[in-house]
């Protein structure tokens, strides 16, 4: 299951338009689609109803979003967390070793 698949469906949840979906991530949407139909078969479960008029969440759908929220919130809190670690040791003055220095 890939990441970018799950920052798909939830924003395909909040939107509940393939094409406005898409759009916000600068795709189109047949791409878009294909990697909602990709996960769909990876959970075994429809994740969306789809009609020519409109986007509706399944049930199955309504948890894998909401657990895709949480993983994604994790996800992005690491990548955060590294990156302040990175910044904090380039704030670390270098230390330099007297026993290197004879």
């Amino acid at each position: 299951m890939e990441i970018q698949s799950l920052r798909y469906a939830v924003t395909l949840a909040e939107e509940l338009h393939f094409g406005r979906a898409a759009q916000r991530h600068f795709i189109a949407a047949q791409p878009f689609g294909r990697h909602i139909q990709r996960l769909e078969r990876e959970v075994g479960r429809r994740l969306f109803e789809r009609t020519s008029r409109k986007v509706v969440l399944t049930p199955a759908g309504e948890r894998l979003v909401a657990e895709a929220r949480r993983v994604l919130a994790a996800v992005d809190g690491l990548a955060e967390a590294v990156r302040s670690s990175e910044r904090a040791a380039c704030d670390i003055p270098a230390r330099r070793d007297r026993n290197l220095s004879r």
